[in-house]
């Protein structure tokens, strides 16, 4: 049993010593030193000693009695977790500024995302969010610390940027000003979190989707409820959509313009010839060069592909067959 006590008063010892956030956060220092020797005055012998010049006396009400209370947690830096970026505090604002084509991950809305996931309330207007009062979410404060945040999108061509500012700050339901390192602090740390949790589901996607383009896709010719001819790939949209990009241009098809968020692609065919189609199977359609659309929508745990062409009007069914025949071989593969 001996051998066992010891640890337990260690472990009790520092539990004790950093439970107490106001000694996290403060040191007070009364500047005296400690067991300082006394000297005798000392004996000059019968020489005279220069004295001191009383001009040159420190006034004893600035001498400190006690000591300063000084916040001694290391300052929150904005951190250029984006890819190109750049992260900076003005003094009043926490921002990344980081490549405009990246504004589809980096945005207002995926933020507003986020805040409705960590149950934070907000309102958004005018290209900005206005959150209500909610925690720092650190865990080194001294009483209840909530602030509320303003979050801001701008940018333009070139690049975008996100920024948090505090807009208001209360301990303890007493109204407080921040000073500008709490202001850093607190944005910063905001900004970072933020970003970060984005950035990690961007980087965990495009890993999921580098995975899925080399999984083989099953697929059937079906009727959708417009009762255009389609085709079901058994799979997710992700993996359907990027499976899709690597396939197409061995059917003619280049890729003009897309958004992944409404399922769309604008395609421009080149005409095969009689054996590239050959290839897959099938004969060679009789499809003109020039533009052509590709929907894709989910269908339960299924994915439908529908093409049309630039008026949007379906295949005809020769058309149809012949397409959806050559993409379920190239799918498969």
């Amino acid at each position: 049993m001996k051998y066992w006590l010891l640890p337990f008063i260690a472990l009790g010892s520092l539990s004790a010593c950093s439970s107490d956030n106001q000694e996290k956060q403060q040191a007070n220092d009364p500047f005296v030193e400690k067991e300082i020797p006394t000297f005798s005055p000392l004996n000059s012998g019968g020489v005279n000693l220069p004295q001191p010049d009383p001009r040159f006396n420190i006034p004893a009400e600035h001498i400190p009695t006690s000591g300063l209370q000084v916040d001694i947690r290391p300052p929150v830096n904005p951190l250029p977790i984006i890819h190109d970026s750049i992260a900076q505090f003005d003094g009043e604002r926490a921002s990344i500024v980081y490549p405009a084509d990246k504004q589809a991950v980096y945005n207002l809305q995926q933020v507003a995302r986020l805040l409705n996931e960590q149950g934070i309330a907000y309102q958004q207007e005018n290209g900005k969010i206005i959150t209500d009062w909610t925690s720092t979410g650190r865990a080194d404060e001294v009483g209840n610390v909530q602030l509320r945040y303003q979050i801001e999108q701008l940018g333009n061509q070139q690049a975008s940027a996100l920024a948090i500012s505090i807009l208001q700050a209360k301990r303890d339901n007493v109204i407080f000003t921040p000073t500008v390192v709490d202001k850093q602090r607190y944005a910063a740390g905001r900004l970072n979190q933020l970003v970060g949790e984005l950035n990690i589901a961007y980087q965990q996607q495009q890993q999921q989707l580098a995975t899925s383009s080399n999984i083989p896709l099953n697929s059937t010719i079906a009727t959708d409820r417009n009762g255009r001819q389609a085709l079901i790939a058994q799979a997710g949209f992700n993996a359907t959509w990027q499976k899709l990009a690597q396939i197409l241009p061995s059917l003619g098809f280049s890729i003009e313009e897309e958004n992944i968020g409404r399922g769309y692609r604008e395609l421009k065919y080149r005409a095969l010839d009689e054996l590239e189609w050959r290839r897959f199977g099938v004969a060679r359609p009789d499809l003109a060069k020039g533009e052509y659309k590709l929907q894709i929508a989910v269908v339960g745990n299924n994915t439908a592909i529908v093409f049309t062409d630039e008026d949007d009007q379906p295949l005809d069914q020769q058309q149809a067959e012949a397409v959806y025949q050559a993409l379920q071989r190239l799918l498969a593969n």
